[in-house]
């Protein structure tokens, strides 16, 4: 399936917020808040009854600009007409979108997709190491202090 680097972002992503509310333990865990509690209880009903929510900045890592808005609303409903995920309101019909839900053809793809970026990461650093281990090393500092 090609897709587009946006796509790639908006599945990683979402994939990323499933597993972190998945992970959360059934009870707060020492030194958490009833408040953050509270929110985290929250979210992972959510995640059942409508999926994750919409959350651009979190999944962008910065606050977007209208124009990022834009693309992405664009890039969701492009990877909703792929079948990849839905987008949901929670309150009712309406354009947009409080939530996204994966498919499971979404899930499997996000799931390859994450997969792909680890072993090309895996190997970026297999070579960095490759490559540390050419470089000569620095001399050793003389009484002059510069090595010569």
């Amino acid at each position: 399936m090609v897709l587009t680097p946006h796509m790639r972002t908006i599945l990683a992503a979402v994939l990323a917020d499933i597993r972190r509310i998945e992970a959360m333990p059934d009870r707060p865990p020492p030194g958490m808040s009833r408040d953050d509690w509270r929110e985290a209880w929250r979210e992972r009903q959510e995640l059942g009854q409508f999926g994750i929510r919409h959350d651009l900045e979190r999944w962008l890592g910065y606050p977007p600009s209208r124009s990022d808005s834009a693309v992405f609303s664009r890039t969701l409903r492009q990877i909703e007409d792929l079948g990849l995920l839905v987008r949901v309101n929670r309150w009712g019909p309406s354009s947009r979108a409080t939530h996204v839900r994966l498919t499971p053809l979404g899930r499997a793809e996000a799931e390859r997709l994450v997969h792909e970026q680890q072993a090309a990461l895996q190997r970026l650093l297999a070579d960095a190491v490759i490559y540390l281990d050419d470089v000569p090393e620095a001399a050793e500092p003389g009484p002059d202090d510069t090595g010569n």
